[in-house]
């Protein structure tokens, strides 16, 4: 035990700042890599681009439904540099996304989750406040989807969790808002972040040789 007052003090420091490193290491040892992975059927672009982009997204958010144009735009620009990742992120002030969420992966089991997701924001007005009927079975037939396959996918309670995942692993990110982005695990919050700031982060990752 150090003996002088100045060496207590030394000492008192250091066992503070090693209890904190030991802190962070324990934290980090126990904190999930960052997994930006998703059903094949929510993915676009290859698997060995350069630049991944997640998007975490709620099918009842206004903002999420403006963000369409500039994400599209986005990935027509850099092509097969990017590979693109749908995260689901329902907010629990959007009665509905949940549901939209589950309906969206359905679509995707039978090869339509884009053009079912497309529908979804693109019909925000009509879907949102309906009431005593089921918008998203009718989009489902509009697609040409196997109306029973689609309903038993919706029950079932799979579906629920698939989505609960995807919400969670939001939580552990740290998403508050949607949408949220995440470009080579860099955040950006909303469409515009995306389009002002994440194209200057794109260019610099891939001018890296």
């Amino acid at each position: 035990m150090p003996r002088s007052v100045f060496a207590r003090r030394l000492w008192s420091g250091s066992a503070v700042v090693l209890a904190s490193v030991a802190s962070v290491l324990i934290i980090r040892g126990r904190h999930k890599a960052y997994a930006s992975d998703a059903p094949a059927y929510r993915q676009k672009g290859p698997a060995a681009a350069r630049v991944t982009i997640v998007e975490f997204s709620d099918f009842q958010c206004p903002a999420c439904g403006y963000a369409v144009e500039p994400v599209q735009r986005l990935l027509g620009l850099y092509g097969q540099d990017v590979r693109f990742v749908f995260k689901h992120f329902p907010l629990k002030q959007h009665a509905k996304a949940r549901a939209a969420a589950a309906a969206a992966d359905c679509a995707g089991r039978q090869g339509k989750f884009w053009e079912f997701h497309d529908r979804l924001y693109a019909s925000q007005a009509d879907w949102v406040p309906a009431q005593g009927k089921d918008p998203l079975a009718d989009y489902a037939r509009d697609l040409g989807l196997d109306s029973a396959a689609f309903s038993a996918c919706r029950a079932d309670p799979a579906t629920a969790a698939a989505v609960e995942k995807d919400l969670q692993e939001g939580n552990d990110r740290w998403v508050l808002s949607t949408p949220t982005f995440f470009i080579n695990d860099k955040r950006f919050s909303g469409s515009r972040q995306l389009t002002d700031r994440g194209v200057l982060w794109i260019d610099r990752i891939l001018k890296k040789k």
